[in-house]
């Protein structure tokens, strides 16, 4: 197969290395061509004339975003969805989950498909790496069949902190209920037993630490401060010092602990290293028993990573 173009090679980029046949074609590659590239071992056949190019890893976002592009009907949701939103407090699984109409056929393979009779626009994000996903309100109700009452209670904090104001939540469950909806159940049950007037989980605390950490003479810190890592994918730690590369975290062990939770923690710490950086992570536990404690290590902390320990 002979070279594409820049125009063509930018766009696959983007797409983590995603081409369709007709893209091909319209760069000037003959079908037959295409084809070969598919049994060489230049093109790696994803979905039916679609395919991944053989130097791209095969990474999670590149099987969302071939299903995408393999199939303009279905959208990613669920956990799958919740990985590529970087959404805490649930499993990543290895495999697209696809919601698609009743009364559409999927032409996709290697992915879980999950059928719908209510899906708006306002259910779908579209992004320019080609991944169609579900919106941040749609991917919390559909993880709810797949997580239990406490998982789903604190994935709901993190979504409000984060995503989505608790009158939004509340908007999506009344648009998506309805009798025998997986998952509808225990969404009623989580939203009717938060007070409305309580703040979510994460907020409050992480604010109060990044303001002790500045009184006692750390530069500002940003909060959510974007953090590209190798794979592309973006991650914003509570609080940041971009210029040093250093970060806090602040764990609520009081609402979120769990082995998987601390799982993703360590791994999503060591990708963060791989670049450069430095996470110190403090509990809101710790916080609890002797606040002025926590605060003292963590800006003994900061000022040996940047060599000015006393």
């Amino acid at each position: 197969m002979r070279p594409i173009s820049s125009q063509l090679s930018a766009l696959i980029a983007r797409r983590h290395g995603i081409v369709t046949t007709s893209e091909l074609i319209a760069d000037g590659i003959p079908r037959a061509a295409s084809r070969r590239a598919g049994t060489d071992g230049t093109l790696v056949t994803i979905h039916p004339s679609t395919y991944r190019i053989a130097t791209s890893p095969d990474t999670f976002a590149a099987r969302c975003a071939a299903a995408s592009i393999a199939d303009p009907h279905v959208v990613v949701t669920g956990l799958a969805a919740a990985s590529i939103w970087q959404f805490r407090h649930v499993l990543r699984p290895d495999v697209p989950i696809l919601l698609l109409g009743h009364e559409r056929s999927c032409v996709s393979n290697s992915t879980v498909l999950r059928r719908t009779n209510v899906m708006t626009e306002e259910d779908v994000v579209e992004r320019p790496d080609g991944i169609r996903l579900a919106s941040p309100q749609r991917t919390w109700f559909d993880c709810a069949r797949d997580l239990s009452d406490q998982r789903f209670e604190a994935l709901t904090e993190w979504v409000i902190d984060r995503h989505c104001a608790d009158p939004r939540l509340w908007h999506t469950l009344r648009r998506l209920e309805a009798r025998g909806r997986p998952g509808v159940a225990r969404v009623r049950r989580v939203l009717s037993e938060r007070p409305t007037w309580q703040r979510p989980a994460d907020s409050g605390l992480e604010l109060r630490v990044l303001t002790a950490l500045e009184r006692r003479g750390l530069p500002a810190l940003v909060r959510q401060h974007p953090v590209r890592l190798r794979d592309g994918s973006v991650v914003h730690p509570d609080g940041a010092i971009p210029q040093v590369r250093w970060a806090v975290e602040i764990d609520h062990v009081t609402w979120h602990g769990g082995r998987a939770d601390a799982q993703y923690d360590k791994q999503r710490d060591r990708r963060l290293r791989r670049v450069g950086w430095t996470v110190e992570r403090v509990t809101d536990h710790e916080l609890r028993v002797d606040f002025g404690a926590a605060i003292d290590e963590l800006v003994d902390l900061y000022r040996f990573h940047t060599g000015r320990a006393a």
